[in-house]
């Protein structure tokens, strides 16, 4: 299995390029950099340059657009598939090695979850005409109905229907998330899913656990459960906090390691 990891660009360049260069010293080579909403020119703007950056350096960059907790409309349907299909052109045209056409959407839009999935689909045909690159997939919301009506639906042309798996979160947690690989691996096969983002919590670590060690062992146990389910990738969620998100972070506020760290190496 592959590991790779979550990292966000920074107004700060050099701390940026600081984190690539830890993360690729680690033999983490596949990172999942920020997705912006389609609307937001200043943050695409960010990613791009860090983006460009992070595969000068040799990381496989994997990017896409997503609404952005804006809702997904028939009426804005069309401005979203604008930009996915431009910032996929830009994708095929520097290097970009995986490309997203969206990720968890299902959690804000408004249209049917029959006519989301049915979109997506048509909307990764045309995807696919631009970024040949690599494989071009969508990460989902794992919350049951979404997850059940991409069951249904298939993945279509997509090379990959995604998903991001946490143990729990606001203080609840269970294996729900075991039945979730589950799904997607008996549903999509090996090569046709993986975790675009895992961790123990969906509401900040240390809301499963403050000691380190316990973050460490449920780490630990994730990796081990995605190893044995056969899905070929998984991605860390994450390895430094972005501004808007706290609690997630490998570093600390402090720039120390957290313990499970060394579950990751």
């Amino acid at each position: 299995m592959t590991l790779g990891m979550c990292v966000f660009p920074t107004s700060d360049p050099a701390d940026f390029d600081n984190q690539v260069d830890v993360l690729l010293a680690n033999g983490f080579t596949e990172l999942r950099i920020g997705l912006p909403a389609y609307n937001d020119s200043e943050y695409t703007t960010l990613c791009k340059n860090s983006i460009l950056r992070a595969i000068s350096k040799g990381a496989k960059a994997i990017w896409g657009i997503c609404s952005g907790g804006a809702p997904l409309t028939v009426t804005n349907w069309e401005d979203f598939k604008s930009g996915v299909l431009s910032a996929a052109q830009w994708s095929q045209s520097n290097g970009v090695y995986e490309f997203l056409i969206g990720n968890e959407d299902e959690m804000h839009a408004t249209m049917p979850l029959t006519q989301l999935t049915t979109n997506f689909k048509s909307l990764a045909t045309e995807v696919k005409q631009i970024f040949t690159n690599g494989r071009v997939g969508y990460s989902c919301w794992a919350e049951w109905n979404s997850r059940n009506a991409w069951l249904a639906a298939g993945k279509g042309d997509l090379d990959f229907l995604a998903t991001n798996v946490y143990m729990g979160g606001e203080g609840n947690y269970g294996d729900e998330w075991k039945n979730i690989i589950d799904d997607f691996v008996a549903k999509f096969g090996v090569d046709g899913t993986y975790l675009t983002e895992f961790a123990p919590s969906g509401s900040g670590i240390d809301d499963f656990s403050t000691d380190e060690a316990v973050q460490a062992a449920a780490v630990t146990e994730m990796i081990d459960y995605i190893k044995a389910s056969g899905i070929k990738k998984a991605q860390y969620y994450c390895f430094k906090d972005p501004a808007h998100l706290i609690g997630f972070g490998i570093i600390k506020d402090d720039g120390t390691y957290r313990q499970l760290w060394q579950s990751l190496l």
